[in-house]
């Protein structure tokens, strides 16, 4: 039988975060803030899996966007 490979640890730690999340937390969660970072004006960069995390740690913690 097929065993999968262990999770590295960010992506375990999204997993936790982010196993009780329902649609509308997801809908919430990822809007345009979540997936891109502006850093200078007109100039925009998609976030890391770090960053990401980040913010998906405030949503969890305050039950509200960044």
């Amino acid at each position: 039988m097929y065993k999968r490979p262990p999770l590295s640890e960010i992506d375990q730690e999204f997993n936790d975060l982010t196993k009780h999340f329902d649609l509308e937390d997801w809908r919430t969660m990822r809007n345009e803030n979540y997936w891109w970072k502006e850093d200078m004006p007109g100039l925009k960069r998609p976030r890391s899996t770090y960053e990401k995390l980040d913010l998906i740690r405030h949503y969890v913690n305050k039950g509200v966007p960044k």
